[in-house]
């Protein structure tokens, strides 16, 4: 089986530190960091999800799955100060930015299964997703951009949060459509699913990433859309009780 990622990809920087006393020149955090960590995260991230769940998956079959990513240049980053006691982030700072990728891959229609991760930064158009609908065999969507029957209507699932879901303009739930709601677990077609095994959360970076990675991978070899939800909210467990942006 082969699989495509699509989407913009960043530099994620988290900054691990202290912070025990305020600014004298002002009512802010004095931070004294200790440790830095560097990844590349979003459509990256998924890709690195999917990696990860195929090596668990098939760790012992000589011809695994394809699994490739198509996606831009890290420019710029978002970078996480954190204090390294209680995992709290105490300030973002985003530099990152996305042109857009003008021409899609020429052999979408190759694969059996392609994953588009759009954080609506500007890489791919509302037309962009509407062709990749339109050509992939098996799609699944997770975007930030406002509701548009155009590109929707064309992917096999299209994962959005509970946020979105109510800020985005999706007034009515498409049959394809599924919302997470984080520890309440997600919606798919008037069913609820709560998560079967919740864990501590350390840190929620990148979960909604592997949901998608989880999902996609689950639905593309069982074709249980059911099964296939209950292995990402598993996966996506796995991954909130690590710090950072991680693989399960």
């Amino acid at each position: 089986m082969k699989f495509l990622v699509i989407g913009e990809t960043c530099s994620d920087r988290f900054c691990y530190g202290s912070s025990s006393r305020l600014c004298p020149e002002a009512p802010a955090p004095v931070f004294v960091p200790s440790e830095g960590v560097n990844n590349l995260g979003m459509a990256t991230n998924v890709h690195k999800n999917l990696l990860a769940i195929e090596e668990k998956t098939n760790k012992n079959i000589p011809f695994r799955n394809e699994i490739d990513l198509f996606t831009n240049e890290a420019t710029g980053h978002k970078t996480r100060y954190i204090d390294s006691v209680s995992n709290q982030m105490l300030l973002r700072v985003d530099t990152d930015s996305y042109p857009h990728c003008k021409k899609l891959p020429d052999n979408i229609e190759e694969y059996d299964a392609v994953v588009v991760s759009d954080y609506d930064k500007g890489f791919l158009k509302g037309r962009d997703l509407e062709e990749i609908g339109r050509r992939a065999k098996l799609s699944f969507l997770d975007t930030k951009k406002k509701y548009d029957s155009e590109w929707e209507r064309r992917f096999t699932f299209v994962k959005i949060n509970e946020k979105e879901y109510s800020e985005n303009g999706w007034r009515f739930k498409c049959d394809n459509l599924i919302i997470t709601k984080a520890e309440k677990g997600c919606w798919y077609k008037g069913e609820e699913y709560p998560i079967k095994h919740p864990s501590d959360i350390r840190d929620v970076s990148g979960a909604g990433d592997t949901f998608l990675a989880g999902f996609a991978y689950g639905f593309a070899t069982t074709k249980k859309t059911g099964t296939a939800i209950i292995f990402a909210q598993d996966c996506c467990q796995r991954v909130i009780r690590k710090k950072g942006v991680a693989t399960i």
